[in-house]
């Protein structure tokens, strides 16, 4: 991500030294490039993807991939994005990829992490019957939200959560066994500025607060889902 190449090393660090591990994720073939640099440190675990705006790689990241496959922990994020396509022929460009890249993850066996912004009823017809994924930022409504826990599948809930009470219905609803925190940094911070990995905690301190638990139980259901969906365990 260009927002952190000035001061990557600092950001690590400073996600090291809060304990915090992360899993980055790819999103064109220099961003997953950029990932499996970052399997230099200790804290640091790659998803490798495509967005839905850089199809034109689709066929040089499948092959990358493909050759990295055993530093990847998931595939993604990958998925289709309506909020900027506007227009049938690019849903259909994004569908086409997005099913090449299912495909993908169910051969390699690995989870997918879904990019489904204002497309999650679309997305949820295509992968309900995957064996594992992570719905990265899920903003859908809260009855598709069951239809997505029912699958066994998990849903990775922003810093936003902090201030978005559309967010918290959502993690109220859910099971606490489905739920996972991210940060998507830079973007979605709880504070004013850039995101950050370090600052995954925001988001644990406002589900703490919806559960009715301790920063401390929370954090180990979300530990914990988390190695469970990215099969670290």
């Amino acid at each position: 991500m260009p927002a952190f190449d000035q001061d990557r090393q600092a950001v690590i660090d400073r996600a090291f030294d809060a304990r915090i591990a992360l899993i980055n994720s790819g999103t064109d073939l220099r961003s997953n490039c950029v990932t499996q640099d970052l399997l230099q440190y200790d804290n640091v675990f790659a998803a490798y993807g495509l967005s839905p705006f850089h199809l034109d790689e689709k066929i040089l990241v499948e092959e990358f991939i493909r050759q990295n496959v055993d530093s990847a922990v998931a595939i993604g994020e990958v998925g289709l994005d309506f909020f900027h396509a506007k227009e049938e022929r690019q849903w259909a460009e994004q569908e086409d990829a997005f099913r090449r890249f299912i495909q993908l993850s169910q051969e390699l066996n690995l989870p997918l992490v879904i990019h489904s912004r204002d497309a999650e009823e679309r997305v949820f017809k295509l992968v309900h019957r995957v064996d594992q994924a992570v719905y990265h930022c899920y903003g859908g409504s809260a009855e598709l939200l069951n239809a997505i826990t029912d699958c066994g599948h998990y849903f990775s809930v922003p810093t936003r959560v902090c201030h978005s009470p559309h967010h918290q219905k959502l993690v109220d609803g859910a099971p606490q066994e489905a739920v996972i925190v991210e940060t998507d940094s830079p973007y979605q911070a709880a504070r004013r500025g850039r995101n950050e990995p370090a600052l995954v905690g925001d988001a644990v301190v406002a589900i703490s607060r919806i559960w009715g638990m301790t920063f401390e139980d929370t954090a180990s259901i979300l530990v914990e889902n988390t190695y469970k969906a990215f099969n670290l365990a």
